[in-house]
């Protein structure tokens, strides 16, 4: 990886834990829920976008780099500062399997170019989810149980909240992105970053 590429996930990373905290704290849809030793929290979370835009012009790896670094303030706000070590160590992870799914799934796809339709930009974002969905369900069906001791069942309606609302980040910011990358000049400036000095 390149200094410049560097520098691009880490503006990017930035950038989408800026994203997440502006989105997170205008739709919190569930503030807070004790459950014994842990409390849950869901917000709206639009931190993906940098991911997406990374992923699509930087591909795999630069995509999940910036997806784990900009999962900073969200592993903090849904782990950490709830008592849930496992949630807060997860949501990285999870974040940047979902750069790295998109990175490929837009290089097979040919999106980079800009001239391939607009509604694959959409499909992809969505497609990229679900590696990460996959993992959001064992965490919260299979490891926060085992950990903390709670019947797993309590959280069958929190995943699948999660999952619905992850579901229309990932469309809501895949429409912004094809929006964006139709235009030539946002374009140049991502791709500045991707050519040789």
């Amino acid at each position: 990886m390149s200094t410049k590429n560097a520098a691009f996930v880490a503006m990017m990373g930035a950038l989408g834990n800026i994203l997440s905290w502006l989105s997170m704290s205008l739709a919190p849809f569930l503030p807070n829920l004790p459950l014994g030793p842990i409390s849950v929290s869901i917000a709206f979370d639009l931190s993906h976008l940098t991911t997406f835009t990374a992923a699509l012009y930087g591909g795999p790896l630069v995509g999940g780099l910036t997806g784990l670094i900009g999962g900073a303030v969200a592993a903090n706000v849904f782990g950490f500062s709830q008592g849930n070590f496992v949630t807060g160590f997860a949501l990285p992870l999870g974040k940047a399997l979902t750069g790295v799914a998109a990175g490929f799934i837009m290089r097979v796809l040919r999106l980079q170019t800009g001239k391939r339709h607009q509604s694959l930009v959409v499909v992809s974002t969505l497609l990229a989810y679900i590696p990460e969905g996959i993992f959001t369900v064992f965490i919260f069906l299979s490891i926060l149980p085992l950990v903390f001791r709670i019947p797993a069942v309590i959280f069958y309606s929190i995943t699948a909240g999660i999952l619905v609302k992850a579901s229309i980040e990932m469309l809501i910011e895949g429409l912004i992105l094809s929006a964006l990358s139709a235009n030539q000049s946002f374009r140049n400036f991502i791709l500045s970053f991707f050519k040789a000095s």
